[in-house]
C-alpha cells in the first residue's frame, strides 16, 4: 500500500551532534488526516516535521538513513511568522506566493482577496506588515501558504507568540479550514487546549527522540498519563470533558479541583522600598506611541508581571528598564537614581535581562562557554566560572550538550540556556521577557522554580508573560497594558475578579476564575 506521507526507519543526526535527534521512528499519516505531535523539549518534534516537510536535509543538512515518503506541495508555518515573510505589505506577501503558483498579475487581485477573507485578516490589503499583530501575522502567514495550494499544511507551534485569546482564534480559524478544505494538517503544539479536540491522531515521542504512542487523543491521555507526567509533557486542562458539564455539574472532579482553588486569600502587599519608579513614561517605535503615562513603583523583592494583548508594548516597556529601548518622554527611575544617568557597566552588573528571542543574546561557539563568558568579562578566577558553569548546566539540562553551538539547540534548550546565562550572577533585578514560551511542563516548572528561589533570596523578577496561570500562582503584582494605557495595576485577584477589566483586555483568566464568573460566585477571602 503507498504511504500518503511518512517515513520508514528514520534517523537524523546534525553535524554537530554525536547523538541522533530521531530514532527508527516509521509513520504512516493518511491524506486528510490531522496529527498531533507531542514531546518533551528537544525530542526532536520539530526536526520530525522539518524532514517530512522535506525541509532537511534539502535546506537544513543533517544525516539522514531510512525512508521519507514526501508529497511535492507542502506548506510550514513557524513559531515566529517574521521568518517567513519577504516583502512589506500584506498583498505583497500573498502575491509572492501566487507567483510561484504562475499565476498571473492581472488575476491576482480577487485571489488576494478571496484569501484574506478566508483567514479572517480583515485589513487593508496594502496594510505594512510590520504594523500587524501577533494573530494577524500568523494569519498573513496562514494565506501565503494557502495560495501555494499545498497538500500538506505543517504547524511548528503556531501559537507560541500569541496571547491566549489570539490562540484560540488561530486554532478556531485551522479547525474551520480544516473541516472545509479536509486538508492533511501535522501540529507541533505545547499548549493543546483548543488543537486536540479536533486531532485525528496523537504521536508521542520521547526524550530520546523515538516513537512510544500513536493513537486516538482520548487514548493517549488515558493510557500514557504516567509517561507525559514523567516526560513533562503538557497535558489538556479540560479535554475529553466539556466546560458546560463542569459549570453546571459541581460534584464534577474538575469542578471540585477548581473550587478548591479559589479558597484562598489573595496576595497582602507588604511596605516594601521602591526599586523602579516611572514618571509619565511615553513609549513606541519610530514616530509611533504605543503607551503613554506609565506611572508605576515595582518594589524591591516583588514578582511582577506586565501582561497584555500582543502588541500593547509590554516587550518595549521591558527593555526600556534598561535602556535596550529609548523612551519617547517621562523619567525612569532605577534605585532612586535616573536610570540615563546610570554607567551602563553598573546597571548590567545589577540588570540581566532574558530576551523572548533567546538567539539575541548569543555570542560564543558553545552552551559552556556562553554560561561562562559573563564570569569571564568580569576576571573571576577559572576555578570559579567552571564550577558556577557546571552548575548551571546540571541544573537547566545541559550538561550534554556543553560542546554544542548555542544555534543547534531546540527552542525549549535555547530558552533555558538564556536564563541560566543571566542566573550566572546574582543581579538584585532580572527582566525576564516571556521566560516560559516554547518549554515542556516540566522544564517550565523548573524554571520557574529557580527564578522563586532567587526571589526568597532578595531577587526582584519582572517578567512579561501570557500565561495567566503563571501569574496567579507566583506574581506579587500585575500591570496591565491596554488601549495605550496602563489599564490596571494590582494583585492578581484583583484583575481576575474584574470582569470589566477581562472583557475590555480581552483577557482570558485562570479557570477556577472561569468558573467564578460562570456561577456569579465570589471567591472566598
Amino acid at each position: 500500500m503507498e504511504i500518503f506521507l511518512g517515513c520508514r526507519d528514520l534517523s537524523i543526526r546534525f553535524y554537530n551532534r554525536s547523538e541522533k535527534v530521531l530514532n527508527n521512528i516509521t509513520l504512516s499519516i493518511e491524506k486528510g488526516e490531522k496529527v498531533l505531535i507531542l514531546g518533551p523539549s528537544g525530542s526532536g518534534k520539530s526536526t520530525l516535521i522539518s524532514a517530512l516537510a522535506g525541509i532537511i536535509p534539502e535546506h537544513v543538512e543533517a544525516e539522514v538513513s531510512g525512508e521519507v515518503f514526501l508529497r511535492s506541495q507542502t506548506g510550514v508555518m513557524f513559531q515566529e511568522p517574521d521568518s517567513q515573510f519577504c516583502m512589506l505589505r500584506v498583498d505583497e506577501e500573498i502575491a509572492f506566493s501566487l507567483e510561484n503558483q504562475s499565476i498571473p498579475r492581472n488575476e491576482m487581485e480577487p485571489i488576494i482577496l478571496e484569501l484574506m477573507d478566508k483567514v479572517g485578516l480583515k485589513v487593508d490589503r496594502r496594510t505594512p506588515i510590520e504594523t500587524l499583530s501577533g494573530g494577524m501575522r500568523q494569519r498573513l502567514a496562514l494565506a501565503s501558504l494557502l495560495a501555494l495550494e499545498p497538500e500538506v499544511l505543517f504547524f511548528d507551534e503556531p501559537t507560541a507568540q500569541l496571547d491566549p485569546a489570539g490562540r484560540i482564534e488561530i486554532f478556531d480559524l485551522l479547525k474551520q479550514i480544516s473541516q472545509l478544505t479536509n486538508q492533511t494538517m501535522v501540529f507541533v503544539e505545547h499548549v493543546l487546549d483548543g488543537c486536540i479536540e479536533w486531532m485525528d491522531r496523537v504521536i508521542l515521542l520521547n526524550e530520546s527522540g523515538s516513537i512510544i504512542a500513536d493513537g486516538k487523543p482520548e487514548e493517549i491521555l488515558l493510557n500514557y498519563k504516567h509517561e507525559m507526567i514523567e516526560a513533562g509533557i503538557w497535558r489538556p486542562k479540560l479535554f475529553p470533558y466539556k466546560w458546560t458539564d463542569i459549570v453546571e455539574n459541581a460534584s464534577h472532579p474538575i469542578s471540585i479541583k477548581l473550587s478548591k482553588m479559589l479558597k484562598r486569600n489573595p496576595q497582602v502587599r507588604m511596605n516594601k522600598d521602591t526599586l523602579i519608579r516611572t514618571e509619565n513614561v511615553e513609549i513606541g517605535y519610530r514616530k509611533k506611541t504605543i503607551v503613554k503615562d506609565i506611572n508605576i513603583d515595582i518594589h524591591k523583592g516583588d514578582w511582577v508581571s506586565i501582561v497584555g494583548a500582543n502588541g500593547s508594548g509590554k516587550s518595549t516597556f521591558l527593555k526600556s528598564l534598561i535602556r535596550l529601548e529609548p523612551i519617547k518622554n517621562g523619567k525612569i527611575y532605577f534605585e532612586n537614581t535616573k536610570l540615563k544617568k546610570w554607567p551602563e557597566r553598573e546597571l548590567y552588573e545589577k540588570v540581566g535581562f532574558v530576551f523572548q528571542n533567546p538567539e539575541l543574546q548569543f555570542i560564543t561557539d558553545t552552551v559552556f562557554e556562553e554560561i561562562a563568558f559573563g564570569g569571564r568579562q568580569r576576571y573571576w578566577k577559572e576555578e570559579q566560572i567552571y564550577a558556577k558553569t557546571i552548575q548551571l548546566l546540571q541544573e537547566f539540562g545541559l550538561e550534554s550538550y556543553h560542546n554544542s553551538h548555542p544555534f543547534t539547540l531546540s527552542l525549549g534548550q535555547k530558552r533555558r540556556l538564556s536564563v541560566a546565562t543571566m542566573l550566572l550572577f546574582d543581579q538584585p533585578l532580572l527582566l525576564l521577557d516571556e521566560p516560559t514560551f516554547g518549554q515542556d511542563e516540566k522544564t517550565a516548572n523548573e524554571l520557574i522554580k529557580r527564578l522563586k528561589d532567587r526571589q526568597e533570596q532578595g531577587t526582584t523578577i519582572v517578567m512579561v508573560t501570557h500565561d495567566m496561570d503563571l501569574v496567579d500562582t507566583y506574581s506579587d503584582h500585575v500591570i496591565l497594558f491596554n488601549n495605550g494605557r496602563v489599564s490596571y495595576q494590582g494583585t492578581p485577584y484583583g484583575l481576575f475578579s474584574n470582569q470589566d477589566i477581562l472583557s475590555e483586555a480581552e483577557i482570558i483568566p485562570p479557570l477556577h476564575y472561569q468558573l467564578m464568573h460562570a456561577r456569579g460566585e465570589r471567591a472566598l477571602v
